[in-house]
């Protein structure tokens, strides 16, 4: 198993991509922390990793608050005693009109996808520093990359930060043998996706995903979990600093 003895942190855990990574990284034989504000959910996938013969913890927390986070990097290593990964795919979009966009809306995104992804790298990388090993994988998006609809503004432009974070992080920690990478996913249809729109949204957003495709379909949680096991495998132990896209080659970005 390529993660066997692994501990890793989820954040974001319960559901979508971060579940489907959860149980890919089991799978692998990792043992796990999940993390969300919702508790029901990660309790619910702590079960499912535990019926694998692995151990896990739901630990809910907020990431935008810095000591829950502290509190809950302190739970994992008293429970693991180190921290080999790191997943930071706790994120949230309010689609909105630029014109629109009030002050909160733009603060929750950014606290979400960008200031809590940096709260939660710089407590686990303390540790990782001292393992002077580790992986840090962040979940960006193809928003960050210019395949904007309307109303992507705020989500976009923070996942862009996740993307620059993501390399100057790599760069700053590479010395101490840890690598950091992030996924930039196409189309997926998450929890996320139907909580963020309307029926007839989230219709659109099938039918675009599809004709901009040249897979002609959108993605799933599981191959985007691939690529997460891959880049938290000693596989991938040469790279770092990049984003990578999982988007089943979108049309509009080919150049």
């Amino acid at each position: 198993m390529k993660l066997a003895g692994k501990k890793a942190i989820v954040t974001g855990g319960g559901t979508g991509i971060g579940k489907a990574i959860v149980m890919e990284f089991a799978s692998a034989g990792a043992d796990i922390a999940i993390c969300s504000r919702n508790a029901q959910n990660i309790e619910k996938v702590r079960d499912e990793v535990i019926a694998l013969g692995r151990n896990a913890l739901a630990v809910p927390m907020d990431v935008r608050v810095k000591e829950q986070v502290d509190n809950m990097v302190g739970k994992v290593i008293a429970e693991f005693g180190r921290i080999d990964i790191l997943v930071n795919n706790a994120g949230i979009n309010r689609p909105t009109p630029v014109l629109d966009l009030t002050e909160d809306t733009w603060n929750l995104i950014f606290d979400t996808n960008l200031k809590g992804l940096f709260f939660c790298t710089q407590a686990v990388a303390r540790y990782m520093i001292k393992q002077h090993c580790g992986k840090i994988i962040n979940i960006s998006s193809n928003a960050s990359r210019g395949a904007n609809e309307p109303g992507q503004a705020a989500y976009a432009a923070s996942k862009t930060g996740v993307n620059a974070f993501t390399k100057a992080c790599a760069r700053e920690f590479g010395p101490y043998g840890i690598n950091v990478n992030a996924i930039a996913p196409g189309r997926i249809l998450t929890p996320l996706i139907h909580a963020s729109r309307t029926p007839e949204q989230v219709e659109k957003f099938i039918e675009v995903g599809k004709s901009t495709s040249v897979l002609g379909r959108l993605g799933t949680t599981e191959e985007i979990a691939h690529l997460a096991l891959f880049l938290a495998s000693d596989d991938a132990a040469f790279i770092t600093a990049e984003i990578i896209a999982c988007n089943g080659g979108r049309t509009n970005l080919m150049g």
